[in-house]
């Protein structure tokens, strides 16, 4: 919900500084660096409800300090501690291989996506007209008291999932109620606290150093994560000098929302004849479409390997990813050349759509693969190629200007477009190789 209210911020900073306005979307990802290798460590270590529960508090107080900030930097310090802590992208798809069935897993890791995916887009929509309607500090008050309300909830219905922990606590009361202090979790390897912690805390580093399709594969996520932000911090500032779009429209082209009334900025004037134009697709709607391909597809072609052959492994879960590969430099290419020949400005919205659809096609089987190639330590994986995501998603935003002043959104964009269809091979190679580099790894898995 930031990203439309940073030119706000700016202005009631008296901060004339463009990368500051990029650095206050940019820098919740730069925090979602570091925070996944704790929050995975911890959750491998205590469960996950602890830890779920925890960083979710940690993020509302966090909330509640932005919107209380007196100084630019203050304000930039704590969205990179809110970055740090919330724990859905780290922990979602690992409670989902907690709970299902590896038959069960893709539809059901899509479908929790759902949320987290579409908030990408839906907060800068929302954000546009609180900024608008309240002030900036409404942005944050409002999420605050919305993560209250369902932590709320959380705290009532959730359970641990994580069968470590499980497990554990049984044998822990079961020791109790026969006196036999020799019985042990099937988990336990007879190591000492200390020594456990510390393996803990270094396994997804050790993952992302010698188990080779993490960084092959983070390196894929973290570029399409990263062309996600860099239109997220930049489309609104090419609507509106572009196409003249005010503050408050500015927002509706992050999200499908069918027919409705645009108001287009002309010198101070409304452009009565903009009015009512259909604006079909974006990218909240080419998230949705992808997401629901992704649960029609990706238990549907496990189980059909299956079928065939007795056995699917975890590669089984990679090729929408290669479609979604080809799919997102062609809305990349279509974004670039209408917004730089001016055409109806419903082009490039539908051009965003086309890069949600990529977006999704390629991050959700690449989440569900991690958590069924890696078994109880998903979460380390999960945290090791997110730490990968969240950098880039932080450092390309920051070449966008300086890419499109130069090339123009044009060439620009079709430069962007030239290296994701060259990522294309990636999935492909992981599908012919993935399941030996996992074998010969010195990471070693257990389910």
């Amino acid at each position: 919900m930031c990203a439309p209210a940073a030119p706000v911020i700016l202005d009631h900073f008296n901060s004339t500084n463009h990368a500051y306005q990029v650095l206050l979307v940019s820098i919740w990802e730069l925090g979602e660096v570091f925070g996944p290798f704790l929050l995975a460590s911890c959750s491998e270590l205590y469960g996950r409800l602890p830890v779920y529960h925890g960083a979710t508090v940690l993020l509302i107080l966090f909330s509640v300090a932005c919107a209380a900030s007196t100084s630019l930097p203050m304000l930039l310090a704590f969205r990179f501690l809110i970055g740090m802590t919330p724990p859905t992208g780290t922990l979602n798809a690992p409670i989902i291989a907690d709970m299902f069935p590896k038959e069960q897993r893709g539809r059901a890791i899509s479908m929790m996506q759902l949320p987290g995916l579409i908030g990408t887009v839906a907060g800068p929509t929302i954000g546009s007209f609180v900024t608008d309607a309240r002030g900036w500090r409404w942005t944050f008050w409002l999420a605050a008291i919305l993560c209250g309300a369902f932590e709320c909830v959380f705290a009532v219905f959730y359970r641990e999932t994580y069968r470590v922990r499980i497990l554990k606590d049984r044998v822990e009361k079961l020791k109790k109620e026969t006196a036999n202090p020799a019985l042990r979790s099937r988990y336990d390897t007879g190591k000492r606290t200390g020594q456990v912690f510390h393996e803990a805390m270094i396994r997804p580093f050790k993952m992302l150093a010698f188990s080779p399709v993490i960084p092959i594969l983070g390196f894929y996520a973290a570029l399409v994560y990263g062309y996600l932000f860099l239109i997220l911090t930049t489309v609104g500032q090419v609507f509106m000098d572009t196409y003249r779009f005010s503050e408050r429209s500015v927002g509706l082209t992050y999200l499908g929302i069918g027919k409705k009334t645009l108001s287009i900025r002309s010198g101070g004037k409304t452009d009565d004849h903009h009015r009512g134009d259909s604006t079909d697709a974006t990218t909240g709607t080419g998230m949705m479409v992808g997401i629901l391909g992704c649960r029609s597809t990706l238990d549907r072609y496990l189980k059909h390997r299956v079928s065939r052959s007795g056995t699917a492994e975890a590669e089984d879960r990679l090729p929408p990813m290669v479609f979604g590969g080809l799919v997102l430099p062609a809305g990349l290419f279509m974004y670039g050349w209408s917004a730089a020949t001016r055409a109806h400005y419903i082009v490039p919205i539908v051009a965003t759509g086309v890069c949600g659809f990529g977006l999704t096609t390629t991050t959700i089987p690449a989440s569900t693969y991690l958590v069924d190639a890696f078994g109880i330590h998903a979460a380390s994986a999960v945290a090791a190629t997110n730490a990968l995501k969240y950098a880039l998603g932080t450092v390309l935003p920051l070449a966008g200007p300086p890419l499109y002043e130069r090339l123009g959104l044009g060439w620009g964009n079709s430069v962007l477009g030239f290296v994701a269809l060259g990522m294309v091979p990636i999935p492909l190679f992981l599908m012919r190789f993935g399941g030996r580099l996992r074998k010969r790894s010195s990471i070693k898995v257990e389910d």
